[in-house]
């Protein structure tokens, strides 16, 4: 069965100066023919075209193109966010980025979430379904100290129940950066 040749890399002390010997290299020489004739099996490619990916065949043990004209058809599955419901309503609440992208919460008391595990680039996204009126929610983020910054300060969430906010949270390395959409129905 062809393989990718891992750990069979020929030396080249002996084909790096211009006095050595080529009857010295010739074992080094064949084990490369020998490494580019197994990549050439392995990999069962005539011509690539713009899109076009290459897929690993199990039945054959090779990579091969997938250049059917509906592109990318042997993707079985199309990607989705990982969701996690915050059993909690009320209190300080912790999003966890690690747990999940996305979180969902049904806000029954005045809450305080408050944003975790961030590292430079992430960003959170957390709906909040309203199931009581006239109740709080503040923003924060790491040690609950800082405060997620939104356009126009912090959000007075929907008073009503029966709405949805959307918040999404980006953490850039230096600031907590929020946005809202209020009042989903």
């Amino acid at each position: 069965m062809t393989t990718w040749p891992s750990g069979t890399k020929a030396s080249t002390s002996n084909l790096d100066s211009g006095t050595d010997k080529p009857r010295l290299a010739r074992a080094d020489i064949k084990n490369n023919v020998d490494n580019v004739n197994d990549i050439i099996d392995y990999f069962n490619v005539s011509s690539a075209a713009d899109g076009d990916i290459l897929v690993y065949n199990s039945s054959t043990a090779k990579i091969e193109l997938n250049s059917s004209s509906s592109k990318f058809t042997n993707i079985t599955q199309t990607p989705k966010e990982t969701v996690n419901a915050i059993a909690s309503t009320s209190g300080t609440i912790n999003v966890d980025v690690t747990l999940a992208p996305v979180h969902t919460v049904t806000l029954n008391d005045d809450t305080q979430f408050n944003f975790t595990n961030m590292t430079t680039g992430t960003s959170a996204t957390l709906i909040i379904k309203i199931n009581a009126a006239s109740k709080t929610a503040t923003f924060t983020a790491g040690d609950t100290s800082t405060a997620v910054k939104f356009s126009g300060g912090a959000p007075v969430i929907t008073p009503s129940s029966g709405y949805i906010d959307y918040v999404v949270v980006f953490y850039d390395g230096v600031d907590y950066i929020g946005n809202i959409t209020q009042q989903i129905n």
